[in-house]
């Protein structure tokens, strides 16, 4: 509990209440005031209340009134909530600015913070199945943050259930299955796939999307856990805006990009790589690879300057078999969307690294080169 706070403008200094010990949690804040004061205000960014201090009573009022009209009174309460039970707070700290409504007089207070925690539900997943014809209906109870897959087997003997497949049905894939927000699941019409099955639905923590990259970290420098290489002719991957002749024009989005030589044009005999971090690909996940390009070459017909992508085994840097993205080249057209995907079996359980690499003749033919922007690999 952190208590005792008065104020007397409109936009005094906030409070930040950091190292909360709990992972899911809401926010009780007990309102003061003045007598003469008619509306303060709260938030912490994502919801604001008002409220009139002079709720003289032993009751605790709520406030939800999240509107205000300049110079008017606000409905009298002496306590705010944010966060819920079925909506809590999780992050690690949290800040509220507070102070007098616009037009309102007078001097406000805020009695008190509590931090209350919300326990997370031990409620142990229920499945529900239901004949409907030759198929079935099926439901089960849901968190908020996980994901489901439906596994099925046609003997019951074949345990444990962990090692069941995901159920098969030519239209539609049982995996990752997001939680509904109503608490409760449900599949319908799922094809039975024999005269009897047996269903088990597998409950994960939903994936979080895989690092997004935009160049735009100031001041403008290689991004944290990015390498680069190259031959020693002069041309090096860089992050930076582009101001070449034959550059793109600006970044595809923000300020910077990544390029070959972000203020020329590169050079001959040029092999330069620029190779992202570690990237943790799920066990029994599609990845999908995007990234927006702008390639500028000599278009030669013989040994032409190209760009490559190469998905790498992180563990020992060689290129997995089947995924090199080959002969990249173009004549300066703009920036464009790019998406590759990187299929289970190829990647399964792997951590990889994407390298975007260069190469470059000795005909003297020298133009823009490869640039990049906005890269992701995301769990489609």
């Amino acid at each position: 509990m952190k208590s005792g706070i008065q104020f007397f403008a409109e936009n005094p200094a906030p409070t930040v209440i950091s190292e909360i010990p709990y992972s899911n949690y809401k926010v009780a804040v007990y309102l003061t005031g003045f007598d003469r004061n008619n509306a303060s205000y709260i938030t912490d960014g994502a919801s604001t209340y008002y409220w009139d201090p002079k709720a003289f009573s032993k009751d605790l009022t709520l406030t939800t009134q999240a509107t205000y009209e300049t110079g008017t009174t606000a409905s009298k309460a002496n306590i705010a909530v944010f966060g819920s039970d079925e909506a809590p707070l999780t992050s690690s700290s949290i800040t509220f600015n507070f102070g007098l409504a616009p037009g309102a007089s007078g001097g406000g207070g805020i009695g008190g913070f509590q931090i209350i925690e919300v326990p997370t539900s031990d409620e142990p997943l229920e499945l529900t199945l239901v004949r409907n014809g030759d198929n079935y209906d099926l439901s089960w109870n849901s968190k908020t943050g996980m994901v489901y897959d439906l596994l099925s087997s046609a003997e019951l003997s074949n345990l444990p259930t962990t090692s069941w497949n995901l159920h098969l049905d030519p239209l539609t894939v049982y995996r990752g299955i997001p939680a509904s927000d109503t608490g409760t699941n449900a599949l319908t019409n799922v094809p039975s796939d024999g005269p009897r099955r047996f269903f088990v639905v597998r409950e994960s923590e939903a994936p979080q999307p895989l690092p997004l990259e935009d160049f735009d970290g100031m001041p403008p420098s290689l991004p944290a856990g990015w390498t680069v290489r190259d031959s020693g002719n002069g041309t090096a991957w860089q992050v930076g805006t582009p101001t070449g002749d034959n550059s793109p024009p600006t970044a595809a989005s923000g300020q910077n990009s990544a390029g070959t030589n972000i203020t020329g044009n590169y050079l001959d005999g040029t092999d330069a790589a620029l190779t992202s971090p570690e990237i943790l690909i799920p066990p029994g996940r599609d990845a999908l690879l995007a990234f927006r390009q702008f390639i500028d070459t000599d278009l030669a017909l013989t040994n032409p300057d190209l760009g490559f992508v190469r998905i790498l085994d992180a563990e020992n840097d060689t290129p997995i078999a089947g995924l090199e993205i080959s002969s990249i080249e173009g004549s300066a057209a703009g920036w464009s969307d790019q998406s590759f995907l990187l299929p289970a079996e190829d990647v399964v359980g792997k951590t990889i690294k994407v390298e975007f690499r260069f190469l470059s003749n000795d005909d003297g033919s020298v133009w823009g080169g490869f640039y990049i922007d906005d890269v992701s690999v995301t769990l489609p």
